[in-house]
C-alpha cells in the first residue's frame, strides 16, 4: 500500500511538473509540447535528445508489454475453445490493432472511445477478480474447487516480492510518458492537475483493493496470473480473457 501511495504521489508531482512547464513559452516564443522540449530548455541539445531516447525507448517497451500480454491471453482465450494459434501471429495482430487509432487519430482526444472501451473492460476485469476471490478463496486445505490444496499463510511483509510489487506498480502508472500529449487534447486542460490526479487515485484504489483481497483469498499459493487460482471453468477463464484483452 506504501508503494502505491508513494507511486501515486510522485505520479502527481511529475504531472504536475509537467503541467507548469508546457504552459510556458520556449526560446522559440512556442509552447513547450513536450518532454524533449523541456529538456532542451533545460540543458540544451544534450537535454532534447537525452530525453527523447528515454522517451521513445520507455513508449515502446511499454508498448510491447501490453502487446505481448495481450496475444498470450489472447491465445489461452482461443485455447479454452480448442483452438489453437500462436501467439507470434498474434502479437503481429494485437500491434496492428494498436496502431490503428496512431494512424488515424491526430490528437488524443480522438481516441475518446477507445479509451472507454479500456475503461470499461478494466472495470470488468476488477469486478470479476474481486467476486471469485470472495466466492472462491483456499480455506481449511482447499475449497474443492481449486486445482492448488493445502492450508494457506499470510506474511506481514515479503521482502523478496518487493521487486515484483515495485515492477508492478511502476507499470500501471505507465502513462504519465504522454502526459503532455493527454493535457494538449484537452478541451479545458486548467482542469487537467484535478483530472489526472483522480485517475491515479483510481488506479492506486483498483490495486490496492485486488492485492488485499487477492492475498486475503489465496495467502503464499496466489498465482500470477491470479486467475489461475479460480475453478476451472472454460465459460469464465473465456469471459476474463475476453474482457482483459
Amino acid at each position: 500500500m506504501a508503494s502505491d501511495e508513494y507511486a501515486t504521489d510522485s505520479s502527481e508531482k511529475k504531472s504536475a511538473i509537467s503541467f507548469n512547464n508546457v504552459h510556458k513559452k520556449g526560446s522559440g516564443g512556442g509552447r513547450i509540447v513536450g518532454y524533449h522540449n523541456i529538456g532542451f530548455e533545460a540543458f540544451g541539445n544534450a537535454g532534447y535528445y537525452t530525453i527523447t531516447v528515454f522517451n521513445i525507448v520507455n513508449i515502446i517497451g511499454s508498448i510491447g508489454i501490453y502487446v505481448i500480454l495481450a496475444s498470450n491471453n489472447i491465445s489461452d482465450m482461443f485455447a479454452q475453445v480448442n483452438v489453437h494459434v500462436s501467439p507470434r501471429i498474434l502479437m503481429i495482430v494485437s500491434t496492428a490493432i494498436v496502431c490503428i487509432p496512431t494512424l488515424f487519430a491526430k490528437t488524443l482526444a480522438e481516441t475518446m472511445l477507445v479509451s472507454l472501451i479500456g475503461t470499461i473492460t478494466s472495470a470488468i476485469v476488477t469486478v470479476v477478480i474481486i467476486v471469485m476471490a470472495c466466492l472462491y478463496p483456499i480455506q481449511n486445505g482447499g475449497n474443492g474447487m481449486n486445482s492448488k490444496a493445502g492450508f494457506i499463510s499470510h506474511s506481514a511483509a515479503i521482502p523478496g516480492g518487493f521487486a515484483m510489487a515495485l515492477s508492478s506498480v511502476t507499470f500501471a502508472y505507465l502513462g504519465t510518458t504522454i502526459v503532455p500529449h493527454i493535457e494538449g487534447g484537452m478541451r479545458h486542460p486548467e482542469k487537467f492537475n484535478r483530472v489526472f490526479g483522480s485517475a491515479l487515485s483510481v488506479i492506486a484504489a483498483i490495486y490496492v483493493v485486488m492485492a488485499v483481497i487477492g492475498y486475503w483469498a489465496y495467502g503464499d499459493q496466489t498465482l500470477s496470473p491470479i486467475t489461475d487460482n479460480f475453478p476451472k471453468s472454460k465459460l469464465i477463464t473465456f469471459i476474463f480473457y475476453l474482457t482483459y484483452c
